[in-house]
């Protein structure tokens, strides 16, 4: 009970803590919806080279685009088919290009926009609409393969360097602190967490907007700053308080 207080009564020394402490969960629940939209996204583009294969072969197979289209918004059960479905409905009171083109706003993908942008122009100028879906094929599957080697890479290293900026340096720092610091004598360190806390705060918000610019994501990850800087703070106090309360300093 004793560290717990310690660590209650170190919270208060810093105004910063006390502000973004109750704003940790709820900016971590805010960004979940942005996690979500990405997979979701994620798995229409991935779902693309399989897409434009199965145009391929059925305009090979003398069905038009917008029969091939339609054959499979049927087969497929996925998100994919629920888009392709829609904008096969709403193509009988609209044109087809037109459905193709909400299609493509409503998976929010540039990737996606930008195939149905090319298909459109294909069509303008009397493309071989199956070998050019073909080629598209083949040439979005290495993308996508592309994109997902690149997001495991930068995932990695981006959770890596939060791991050490917003863990391992306030545990470093609360320890080094508390078992050299605070009893040494003839050293006066003053109210050392009013500056520490604000410190390892900011570092951990700039590191959590470096995490996000590596991914691509920097909008989304500023919902994760509240969280990763409270737990900064909070891990450096409860190590510091800890140690104290232990007898170890």
């Amino acid at each position: 009970m004793q560290i717990l207080w310690n660590i209650y009564e170190s919270v208060g020394e810093s105004i910063f803590l006390i502000l973004v402490l109750p704003l940790a969960l709820p900016c971590l629940a805010g960004a979940l919806p942005g996690i979500i939209e990405h997979r979701r996204r994620r798995q229409l583009e991935e779902a693309l080279p399989e897409v434009l294969e199965s145009i391929s072969s059925s305009i090979g197979a003398g069905l038009g685009l917008q029969q091939a289209i339609t054959e499979i918004s049927r087969s497929r059960k996925d998100q994919t088919g629920t888009l392709l479905t829609q904008a096969i409905e709403r193509s009988r009171s609209t044109s087809f290009d037109a459905a193709l083109a909400e299609y493509a706003i409503s998976s929010r993908s540039t990737l996606i926009q930008r195939v149905v942008n090319l298909l459109s122009t294909a069509i303008e100028q009397d493309a071989p609409i199956g070998e050019v879906t073909n080629s598209m094929s083949v040439e979005y599957d290495r993308l996508n393969k592309l994109i997902n080697t690149r997001e495991t890479e930068m995932s990695a290293q981006s959770m890596l360097l939060l791991l050490l900026m917003c863990l391992l340096l306030p545990g470093i720092m609360g320890f080094m602190f508390a078992i050299f610091g605070s009893f040494t004598p003839g050293a006066y360190w003053g109210h050392i967490h009013g500056v520490m806390i604000p410190y390892l705060m900011a570092s951990a918000a700039v590191s959590v907007v470096i995490s996000g610019r590596m991914l691509g994501r920097t909008k989304q990850a500023l919902w994760g700053i509240p969280f990763w800087a409270t737990l900064s703070g909070l891990l450096y106090i409860a190590l510091f308080s800890a140690i104290q309360g232990s007898g170890l300093a």
